[in-house]
């Protein structure tokens, strides 16, 4: 290590990036909800509102399309985590801090989500974006470091060249 201090991944805290990636991942969970909310409810010939996306009356069953919508959902934002993000270890702060958003337009655009299935629902949902995130994630991370100046062997391995 030249000057004893420099780190492989040495990353400094950049509010302005964060900010950006947060309103991006955002943008891909309402994107990615409200496109296959759409498409599903246009296959049911069912009408599709932001009812649908931010509320369920209690008094209601969740029905099929909410469902899989959500479900899909989940596997279109981690995908989002793992182009956007990138790291594993971030996954579930992002995934938190994008349903508590979720959580906090429901409640402004309706009322406060008092039942059980919602919550059961979101909670699915956050899980299997952060698993499968973090997943995607800590494939790419653990993925060769290409080395400069190398060549490569038949068997594939890196071999340094020596003038």
């Amino acid at each position: 290590m030249l000057g004893g201090s420099s780190k492989f991944r040495s990353y400094a805290w950049d509010p302005l990036l964060i900010l950006a990636q947060m309103i991006a991942m955002q943008s891909v969970f309402y994107f990615g909800l409200g496109t296959v909310m759409y498409l599903l409810a246009f296959f049911q010939i069912e009408e599709i509102s932001l009812d649908r996306i931010f509320i369920r009356k209690p008094g209601l069953k969740l029905d099929v399309i909410t469902i899989c919508a959500h479900i899909t959902n989940a596997i279109i934002t981690s995908v989002g985590l793992w182009y956007i993000i990138q790291r594993s270890k971030l996954c579930l702060d992002f995934t938190a801090t994008i349903h508590l958003f979720h959580l906090i337009i429901t409640f402004a655009y309706a009322e406060f989500p008092s039942f059980t299935s919602w919550w059961v629902l979101t909670v699915v949902s956050a899980i299997i974006t952060t698993c499968l995130g973090e997943y995607l994630c800590r494939k790419t991370e653990i993925e060769d470091i290409p080395i400069m100046g190398g060549r490569n062997n038949n068997d594939g391995s890196a071999q340094k060249l020596i003038a």
